[in-house]
């Protein structure tokens, strides 16, 4: 995989879509199944920003997704193909939600869900926005969002579930954050996305479906590679402790050269005891 210094070259021409598709297609698609949730591994397209400003239509990606298809050796090949296929359609579908339903922008597509007590607490959105918040998967992806404007999509779900249920802070300041930041920003899918996320959109996640950082982050990035490349304080760690720094005793962390709460934060929240009040706010609106 390039250097995270190389990601943010998204040159912008038709000429450099149609490479990234052909080198997708060539080289990626037919493990994209397995590759595309590994966040140190360069495992999706990253044609969001062709797509996104019309560099690429969606009319061609679906026609070579299908050619691909059609062209699978074996069922792994097929359903990674079929899988990016749905990615694509995903895309599409939240377009036509947008178009049909101009009011998401503004509030939860499910009406139930539209007057939960989210929480006003701008020290944990800030650290959230800058990548501080203690968890370092979290922190990894928005300083991955911060240094070249993209981040990968597995991580854009780990990060959005931390601020919506973890943090209980509305999922518009989160919306509003990423369309500032990204260079893909796209207002149907970056709108879908968030509302899925937050269980408040159009088959939406489960209200009740809470991504733990810490095994989301052993399970996506084992090694604590992707953490390393944008948490550099936590550079030297040895893999056991990169997912959870903080369990460093005081001696660890002393041999380690990380002191917890000085040179990385101390997790801003405990979620051992978060999952009930979230459960709580949400219920409150849906059972109402």
């Amino acid at each position: 995989m390039p250097p995270a210094a190389t990601m943010n070259r998204f040159e912008a021409s038709e000429t450099e879509a149609h490479r990234r598709l052909a080198a997708f297609v060539t080289d990626s698609i037919y493990d994209y199944g397995v590759a595309r949730d590994v966040l140190a591994r360069e495992g999706t397209s990253t044609l969001s920003p062709y797509l996104r400003f019309g560099l690429l239509s969606p009319r061609n990606a679906v026609v070579t997704a299908l050619r691909a298809l059609g062209a699978a050796t074996d069922e792994v090949a097929r359903q990674s193909a079929e899988t990016w296929l749905k990615e694509l359609v995903w895309r599409e579908f939240y377009v036509q939600v947008m178009y049909h339903f101009p009011q998401v922008l503004r509030q939860a597509f499910n009406p139930r869900l539209r007057e939960i007590a989210w929480r006003d607490d701008p020290a944990h959105l800030e650290a959230w926005r800058y990548g501080k918040t203690g968890f370092p998967i979290v922190d990894a992806c928005m300083r991955q969002l911060l240094t070249i404007g993209w981040m990968h999509n597995r991580g854009r779900m780990i990060a959005a579930s931390f601020l919506v249920k973890d943090l209980l802070i509305d999922w518009r300041e989160g919306e509003a954050w990423f369309m500032q930041r990204l260079i893909d920003g796209d207002p149907a899918a970056n709108n879908g996305g968030w509302q899925w996320t937050a269980g408040v959109g159009t088959d939406a996640a489960p209200y009740f479906r809470i991504f733990n950082p810490v095994t989301q982050g052993q399970k996506f990035d084992p090694e604590g590679t992707f953490i390393r490349r944008y948490v550099p304080e936590l550079a030297k760690l040895p893999t056991e402790h990169i997912h959870t720094p903080w369990r460093m005793t005081a001696l660890e962390q002393t041999m380690q050269g990380v002191q917890i709460g000085d040179t990385y934060p101390a997790p801003i929240v405990d979620r051992a005891q978060l999952k009930e009040r979230t459960l709580a706010a949400y219920r409150g609106k849906r059972d109402g």
